[in-house]
């Protein structure tokens, strides 16, 4: 490299365009602070979906869930984001598949084979039996998953109340004794049309809430019994966060051993540095 004027950049820099005691001291400050910082167990957390858990899916499959005001309807959006969100998870993710109305099928027993689970889903349709055994549901889906050694998560899509077979807190509580977490969606609007009112409750079984055909309190009860969450959506957009927020964990990864090797290499760069004689060249 060429200076046009050398004797003015060698009065700046003292004779010295690199301070050998300046460089040292900046290693070394990068080393220790390197050091220090691995030696505390760092982590970096990251949100990821299915982190080292098993799911079962519970979809309502009673007449209600026919309803349009979910576009095309729910029982349809919620088919199709179930779909995604077992597209979206990992290779070592199992899941099992459960439809109900007035009884319970159990359409899937829990396997890793995730497109043959996404293709179970896209093959279900309305339930025979009127009702909806929610308890009944629930408690299969927690004994489909007994033999897995992950965490164990249920997540149930319903837009409606139990009014067949066991209740839901019965149901939760023995989701909470073999330790599975159950989380819950509650889809539909408030203001439903006359013509799709088939199989929806009124009446003095009606609730005051938002959603008047879902049983608000018994759903929160069962998510704060399991350890899981409870969201209520209106449209598919919060169908379609709602699978997002219940299911997205967070990843730790420890990287204290990056640092540690990189103040390691730093103290060697010191040492490198400290026994070369750096001289500018005329």
């Amino acid at each position: 490299m060429k200076f046009g004027n050398y004797e003015v950049m060698k009065k700046v820099a003292e004779g010295n365009l690199i301070k050998s005691d300046n460089i040292i001291i900046i290693i070394r400050v990068l080393a220790i602070s390197a050091l220090l910082i691995g030696l505390s167990n760092p982590v970096i957390v990251q949100q990821v979906t299915g982190a080292d858990a098993d799911y079962v899916l519970a979809l309502d499959a009673s007449g209600s869930m026919f309803t349009s005001d979910v576009e095309p309807t729910r029982f349809d959006a919620a088919k199709e984001v179930s779909q995604e969100f077992v597209a979206g998870l990992g290779n070592s993710t199992s899941v099992g598949l459960i439809s109900f109305s007035g009884e319970v099928n159990e359409e899937k027993e829990i396997t890793d084979d995730l497109s043959d689970v996404q293709h179970s889903i896209q093959s279900l349709e309305m339930g025979d039996e009127a009702g909806a055994a929610t308890g009944d549901a629930i408690s299969s889906g927690v004994s489909m998953m007994i033999s897995s050694e992950r965490s164990r998560e249920l997540v149930l899509v319903t837009d409606g109340r139990q009014n067949v077979g066991q209740t839901i807190n019965e149901s939760a509580d023995f989701a909470a004794r073999q330790n599975v977490t159950v989380h819950s969606i509650g889809i539909g609007d408030g203001e439903v049309d006359e013509q799709d009112r088939y199989g929806m409750v009124s009446g003095e079984n009606a609730t005051r809430a938002d959603f008047p055909n879902l049983n608000e309190n018994d759903l929160l009860g069962l998510a704060n019994q399991t350890g899981g969450e409870t969201i209520f959506v209106s449209d598919r957009e919060g169908l379609e966060t709602a699978f997002v927020d219940l299911t997205e964990d967070e990843a730790e990864r420890d990287i204290s051993r990056y640092l540690i090797l990189l103040a390691g290499f730093l103290l060697i760069l010191e040492a490198v540095v400290r026994t070369t004689d750096f001289q500018i060249i005329p």
